[in-house]
């Protein structure tokens, strides 16, 4: 551990997995205190939790629907009775529903904006409390270069995506003044659970689309979302940063 993040309480939402396994994994060798928080995967979270554990860090599992604002305000109670405080929010938890514009549900639309835009409002006016009050806080949130490069089948992700990004500059600009930075974290096309599917049909067309000549991992995005977490970025806030291999320049 190199001890950059130790003391410090952090919430990752959507951690059982993929990405945010890899986040929340990555803060806790960095020596923070991690809640792993799931919406349905519990036996999941609890191996990433064991992971960390083994490892030497700290982490617990919580369960949240981050789109319902009660479940949320129970995350953020428990987290704030049990720790006394938030130090690092970092907002992934993330679905897809994809499908033409033309088939797609309006529940289907709405179940993607309530979980990937709505659930970042819910958990980061619920951090900004304690936040504010320490005049202290680290907040990231993962967006996607859906919300910059568009793709078939994506308007309801997209739109939600494209979301994060300006949510996280208007909320930057509120709290910039109380030692609080907002940061987004853009990922291309990450190999995990989510993206199997795609990989599978179609995956040398999209590595034909990314300069690095290969897919990104979900370690790729946490070494940024862990830089974001420290004083190194102190200075650092409303930023959008893609971790896409050049894909979304190309």
């Amino acid at each position: 551990m190199s001890g950059a993040l130790t003391d410090k309480i952090a919430i990752v939402t959507g951690a059982s997995r993929g990405i945010g396994a890899a986040i929340a994994t990555r803060l806790a060798a960095e020596g923070a205190t991690v809640v792993v928080n799931y919406a349905g995967s519990e036996d999941a979270a609890n191996a990433v939790v064991a992971a960390i554990q083994e490892a030497g860090g700290t982490a617990e599992a919580f369960q949240a629907d981050i789109s319902d604002p009660a479940q949320v305000k129970a995350l953020f109670d428990h987290v704030l009775k049990a720790y006394e405080r938030v130090d690092l929010l970092v907002n992934n938890a993330g679905i897809v529903k994809d499908t033409l514009i033309l088939t797609m549900r309006e529940a289907d639309w709405q179940r993607v904006l309530d979980v990937n835009l709505s659930g970042i409002f819910h958990c980061t006016k619920a951090a900004l409390r304690p936040m504010m009050r320490a005049r202290a806080g680290k907040i990231v949130n993962l967006a996607s270069i859906s919300a910059i490069r568009g793709g078939r089948g994506q308007a309801n992700y997209a739109a939600a995506k494209g979301g994060i990004v300006s949510f996280t500059r208007a909320t930057a600009l509120e709290v910039a003044d109380r030692g609080i930075q907002v940061n987004a974290v853009l990922p291309g096309f990450i190999e995990t659970d989510m993206t199997k599917v795609v990989q599978r049909r179609a995956g040398d067309q999209v590595l034909a689309r990314i300069p690095a000549g290969r897919f990104g991992t979900p370690d790729d995005v946490a070494g940024i979302v862990a830089f974001l977490c420290t004083t190194d970025s102190d200075y650092v806030t409303g930023q959008a940063f893609s971790v896409d291999g050049g894909m979304s320049v190309a």
